[in-house]
């Protein structure tokens, strides 16, 4: 398939404003700047009980990031996938950083998002974060769920990598190899 330069400069201007949305992301949810936050959000996009849009997303964000006093998003990696010309998926892999009280946790996480363009403007039509491990960041994780934020285990379910169809089939062809790496499952 042959581009025109055109619809080639098109893809790239679309991932160049899709990484800066989740780059946008981090920084109003550490600034704690509810209101750019609603603003990164489509119309459609759903947060429960809270509502919609950017709306909803300010009802939901408000309370969620005064549970912990200081946060830290960092952005280490962006992949966009499906590109077309309103819409998209990408995944963005955070290190999150948060102060609790006397405690400082660390979340290394995986944002599964999906993007719609709206009046030439990207926003997220979702966002589903993903864990790979919560917890002290003096401590290796050492245990098959990788959550150790004290009185929040409920709130952060490890899944990955272990839950990557890929992940799994990687290993179950390596049984040998994996019993030389780690003990855990």
């Amino acid at each position: 398939m042959i581009r025109t330069i055109e619809e080639r400069l098109a893809a790239v201007e679309a991932q160049l404003a899709i990484r800066q949305l989740a780059s946008s992301y981090a920084r109003a949810v550490d600034s704690r700047d509810i209101q750019l936050l609603g603003e990164l959000f489509a119309p459609q996009t759903r947060f429960g009980e809270h509502g919609t849009g950017a709306a909803g997303a300010r009802a939901f964000y408000g309370p969620v990031l005064a549970r912990f006093y200081r946060s830290f998003h960092q952005v280490v990696g962006h992949v966009i996938t499906d590109l077309g010309s309103e819409t998209a998926r990408g995944t963005v892999y955070c290190r999150a950083e948060h102060e609790d009280g006397d405690q400082w946790i660390v979340n290394l996480m995986v944002y599964f998002d999906r993007y719609v363009a709206i009046e030439g403007r990207w926003l997220f039509l979702g966002r589903r974060p993903r864990f790979l491990f919560v917890g002290d960041a003096r401590e290796a994780p050492r245990s098959v769920d990788f959550n150790k934020w004290p009185g929040r285990e409920e709130d952060f379910a490890c899944e990955l990598p272990q839950s990557d169809a890929s992940w799994n089939s990687y290993w179950n062809e390596r049984e040998a190899e994996r019993a030389q790496v780690t003990t855990l499952p």
